[in-house]
């Protein structure tokens, strides 16, 4: 990150390289490739608990977690392939 931002300052966020590489490792590995939308821009503030309250926790049942994935724009099938 700091050899990009040197660079292209303020260009690059660490988000963009995260999804660019995990798609670029998949297709090297013979997996699929997609486009993946850059601009994201990475945060200046990290909060724990705020983090936290974002994530599902283990003991959730089904309807809870349908409720919690259709909050964040997901569907059914989104629950299943990131479960």
């Amino acid at each position: 990150k700091s050899l990009v931002e040197a660079e292209c300052p303020g260009v690059v966020s660490c988000a963009d390289i995260l999804a660019l590489s995990a798609r670029d490792s998949v297709a090297a590995t013979g997996g699929p490739y997609w486009k993946v939308p850059t601009g994201r821009r990475d945060g200046v503030i990290s909060n724990l608990v705020e983090a936290r309250n974002q994530i599902p926790a283990p003991f959730h049942n089904i309807t809870v977690l349908q409720k919690l994935f259709q909050d964040q724009g997901l569907d059914l099938k989104d629950l299943v392939l990131l479960s």
